[in-house]
């Protein structure tokens, strides 16, 4: 496989990823999300009575974080081309990235658990089920510092011909900001902040699709002019 070919199958992995992790929820009937305020035995009956279905878009949602490495990936190779030789921030942020989709991995498996046995006592699945929101909806400081170092770079770079627009830089120290409220969702049962709330989840998700969406697309374009950069140096 060639380099261009891997890269841009990389900057791609990002969107693909998340379309794979939202079938995989939804498949498992996770998606739209069932709240915090679900008695134990209906999220016993949710989880455990639809055990193969939940299981199987488990594993889908599962695979679809792994390719969120890919784009860490790519977005690194792009930073590095600006930052240049101590590329600190784009270590930074790959790291996050790689972080993020074990955080995702590892968290799938607490509902992947709580199917497991059937004979288990419904306020036992409903913990693991908390075990599994709650932080799957709270752990916005890797997905944070990952947008926030990508658009710094972003905004540094001083090239004739910068990688990114300016606008995504700005985009990205948005999107940071807008992650943070589902930090806070273990503080509340119901409303914008639970961990189902408009605030705490739905809207993040919007912002966070549309800008791995965007980074996509200018890194495969980013992709293509390296690749004309250097068909120029060989011509020459």
């Amino acid at each position: 496989m060639n380099d261009r070919l891997s890269l841009k199958l990389c900057a791609w992995s990002g969107i693909a990823g998340v379309v794979i992790i939202g079938l995989g929820m939804f498949f498992a009937g996770l998606l739209p999300i069932p709240g915090p305020s679900e008695s134990a035995q209906q999220t016993y009956d949710h989880l455990v009575g639809h055990s193969t279905s939940v299981r199987l878009g488990l594993i889908m949602a599962m695979m679809g974080a792994g390719l969120l490495v890919g784009y860490a990936a790519t977005l690194f190779v792009q930073m590095r081309r600006i930052e240049g030789e101590h590329a600190v921030l784009s270590h930074f942020q790959m790291g996050s990235g790689i972080l993020l989709s074990l955080e995702f991995i590892y968290l799938i498996f607490f509902w992947q658990t709580a199917t497991f046995r059937v004979d288990r006592a419904p306020e036992l699945v409903q913990l693991l089920n908390d075990m599994a929101w709650i932080p799957f909806v709270g752990l916005s400081s890797t997905l944070v510092l990952q947008a926030l170092t990508f658009g710094v770079v972003v905004l540094i770079d001083k090239q004739e011909q910068p990688i990114f627009p300016r606008w995504i830089g700005w985009f990205s120290i948005f999107a940071a900001m807008s992650f943070t409220p589902g930090t806070f969702n273990m503080f509340f049962m119901q409303g914008p902040f639970a961990w189902n709330g408009i605030i705490a989840i739905y809207f993040p998700v919007v912002v966070y699709v549309l800008w791995n969406l965007f980074n996509c697309i200018f890194a495969s374009k980013a992709v293509d002019a390296m690749s004309l950069q250097r068909a120029e140096v060989l011509r020459t």
